[in-house]
């Protein structure tokens, strides 16, 4: 099975519109431009403490270039025992151990991580990438996470906002050539062979706090930066083990970058509940059922695609019972592809949060999406949740819903600044932060997402949710992705547009086939009122996503007004 990701080489042409139909068909989006692409790599020797880790080649200037296809030549493992070398380091598919992490927090700390330095991590969530988060977590220092899938520009920009003092890439070419002179850099796997002695101990660090900042994907615009203290991630944390019944003996697959909160808090959860973490190289669906089928783990977190990717290298088969929970979130999940998990007896959580809200807000556990599918439970221990009417339609048989406005110990402490520089406070009324997410809340005091305000579309003076479009459409048998965007109209303000990946397009079982918007529309008679289905229908072999999954707005509209 492919790698998660936008633009399946195997994609089959899907078939062209109906005569008379406004239609547009688009082959795959355009192959995201990843880090290192763009130049070359360096070569990385490793200098004394207080001397900046540079290259060689030309003289010691930055970044001399290499032949292509160059081997990076690294030193020697250190001699003096297994424990001073990272290719001690178990398998991936072991749990990452006390013993590796603290190699890391020893190599971190001899690079200069420590309270009052800022560290800035670009790792995958493999056993380094792993080991090197939770050491980071014990150094007290600032720690930047950055997405090893963005380009160089964009990990120039928030480098230059964060000017560490210990930048760590997943490969020295991933970095940009323009890292400050004062920056000491060294690639992940390097970090625990920069010292001999023994690795440091949870009681050298006992009292030491850090904190966190996440940024924005970046691929839009400039990057914004989130501040979350250790204390929110840890209150997050232990709320979402006790939701879920961590305990000791699970082991949860990292199967999302460490860059983005969700990725962030499955590593971070298992410091309390002494429950483990299995790193995962690359989102991989038959990798990762490989690793369930083995009982190599027991929880996962996925967006709703990577679950889509997971059934269909299943081919529906049972989930064995050893696998506890399933955490999907980040994006609504279809109502169609819930109900194809839980027939294939998957034990889906469903999660709604924010990075400004430390993860989760909400979950349904298992059992409670088996027997109420569709929402996401009751808010976390210690979250409030409470709902501004004003600010949200009517949906349904007259159901009311409105703003999602929360409180509690979870939120981030502002936004990122500048070295040296006060976070700005995020914007709060008496405690509360809104956050811009529209749902309701049941008498048990469960929530339902149902969509985003950002995202609403105003069509004739109705408004409409795209949630509510896009699950109608996922329930058409051709379909298999779909997203919905609204687009200026001089007759209707604003046009419902769908964008379909139709069912064999995505490298799944089935001939692609492209309805027409006419049949699409017929399709969706006894589903939508009128205003509600789409006037404009954009085909596609994959939807755009962004590094973290999502669905990416921005170049939906860009397709649509293509």
């Amino acid at each position: 099975m492919a790698p998660l990701g936008p633009g399946d080489p195997g994609h089959r042409d899907p078939r062209g519109p109906a005569p008379g139909d406004r239609l547009h068909l688009h082959g795959p989006p355009g192959a995201e431009s990843g880090a290192g692409a763009d130049g070359p790599g360096r070569d990385l020797v490793r200098g004394p403490p207080g001397r900046r880790v540079r290259g060689r080649g030309d003289g010691g200037s930055r970044g001399g270039p290499r032949p292509p296809g160059a081997p990076v030549s690294l030193p020697p493992p250190d001699s003096g025992g297994s424990s001073g070398s990272p290719d001690s380091l178990p398998p991936d598919s072991s749990p990452v151990d006390e013993a590796a992490v603290g190699r890391s927090l020893a190599g971190l700390r001899h690079l200069g991580a420590g309270p009052g330095k800022r560290l800035a991590l670009q790792v995958h969530p493999d056993r380094h990438g792993v080991a090197a988060v939770l050491a980071a977590a014990r150094t007290g220092a600032t720690i930047s996470l950055l997405h090893p899938r963005w380009t160089r520009a964009e990990t120039s920009r928030v480098l230059a906002s964060f000017q560490p003092h210990v930048y760590v890439p997943a490969t020295d070419d991933m970095a940009p050539t323009d890292v400050g002179l004062d920056t000491r850099l060294v690639p992940v796997a390097m970090v625990s062979r920069q010292v001999r002695d023994v690795p440091a101990t949870r009681q050298d660090t006992e009292g030491l706090r850090a904190r966190w900042v996440l940024w924005s994907s970046g691929t839009t615009g400039r990057a914004r930066g989130l501040v979350l203290d250790d204390a929110a991630l840890e209150a997050s944390g232990r709320a979402v083990a006790r939701r879920m019944g961590l305990g000791p003996g699970d082991r949860w697959l990292a199967t999302l970058s460490p860059a983005h909160v969700g990725g962030l808090a499955l590593i971070f959860r298992s410091r309390w509940p002494g429950s483990q973490v299995v790193p995962l190289s690359r989102f991989e669906a038959g990798e990762v059922n490989r690793q369930m089928d083995q009982g190599a783990v027991t929880h996962l977190s996925l967006v709703p695609t990577q679950l889509l990717r997971l059934l269909e290298d299943r081919q529906d088969a049972p989930f064995p019972e050893t696998v506890k929970g399933i955490l999907v979130g980040g994006a609504p999940t279809p109502p169609a592809l819930l109900r194809r998990a839980l027939d294939a007896g998957a034990p889906v959580a469903l999660t709604w949060g924010m990075t400004e809200l430390g993860s989760q807000v909400a979950t349904a556990e298992p059992a409670r999406v088996r027997a109420r599918p569709g929402g996401v439970g009751p808010p976390l221990p210690g979250v409030e949740v409470r709902i501004d009417q004003a600010r949200g339609p009517v949906l349904g048989e007259g159901i009311p819903s409105g703003e999602l406005l929360v409180r509690g110990p979870t939120l981030a402490t502002g936004t990122w600044v500048g070295p040296g520089q006060t976070p700005v406070p995020l914007p709060l009324e008496d405690g509360w932060f809104r956050t811009g997410d529209v749902g309701r809340l049941d008498a048990r005091g469960e929530l339902t997402i149902t969509g985003r305000i950002a995202d609403r579309i105003i069509t004739g003076g109705v408004n409409v949710e795209p949630a509510e479009v896009e699950a109608a459409l996922l329930e058409l048998p051709w379909v298999r992705e779909a997203a919905v965007v609204g687009m200026p109209d001089p007759e209707w303000g604003q046009r419902v547009v769908a964008v379909v990946a139709p069912l064999g397009a995505g490298g799944a079982e089935g001939t692609a086939r492209a309805p027409g918007l006419g049949e699409l529309r017929e399709a969706l008679a006894d589903r939508l009122q009128p205003a509600k289905r789409p006037r404009e229908l954009v085909v596609v072999r994959a939807l755009p996503r962004r590094p973290n999954g999502k669905v990416d707005r921005e170049a939906l509209r860009q397709l649509a007004g293509g």
